[in-house]
């Protein structure tokens, strides 16, 4: 793992590769896809130490494998050639077990640049499109940026929502009313 200061600095050093919105976008792509190829996991290992990402921040591999094995990575994904530098770039400083930090920094810079904003939206059953369209609507108008609305079912929270939207929470859920009924009665 690397810190979070120096995962920003390379997200922001790759942003500034990006020139373009759609160039930006792109590269977004093929960081999520690599960092999703890191994830791979082998059953058969359970120590985890055949996890790519583990095999590629290994001192005992050969710098000349792990970046062979960055370059299939991003032969097969169809990586643009600055991503690929950039990624041979942050192996060779040994920082690539902090992909994934690099990554959602990344994401966050894109999006900021972009004028969206990520949420998270968790209910008691599954919406349906329209409820979701509205909630969704209803974000855009209170953050004034587009909204990339992802859904989740728990149903713990009974009833009601719990919205996540950048650094802020909504939490209207009938779990959360029952809880501070509950600590009222108490007190």
């Amino acid at each position: 793992m690397i810190s979070g200061s120096l995962a920003k600095r390379y997200a922001r050093a790759l942003l500034q590769l990006a020139g373009d919105a759609q160039t930006r976008d792109k590269y977004l792509g093929y960081l999520g896809d690599f960092t999703a190829a890191c994830r791979t996991h082998d059953p058969s290992d359970p120590s985890g130490e055949r996890d790519l990402i583990k095999v590629l921040a290994a001192g005992h591999h050969s710098m000349a494998n792990r970046r062979a094995i960055v370059g299939a990575i991003c032969k097969r994904i169809g990586v643009d050639s600055n991503v690929k530098k950039f990624l041979e770039l942050v192996l060779e400083r040994g920082r690539i077990s902090g992909i994934e930090q690099i990554y959602l920094h990344y994401r966050d810079l894109a999006d900021a640049a972009a004028g969206r904003v990520r949420a998270q939206v968790k209910t008691a059953t599954a919406l349906d499109p329209t409820t979701t369209g509205r909630i969704k609507q209803a974000l855009e108008q209170a953050t004034g940026k587009q909204v990339l609305l992802d859904t989740e079912v728990d149903a713990e929270l009974i009833g009601g929502l719990v919205a996540h939207v950048g650094s802020y929470t909504l939490d209207r859920s009938v779990r959360t009313s029952l809880d501070k009924l509950r600590s009222n009665l108490r007190a």
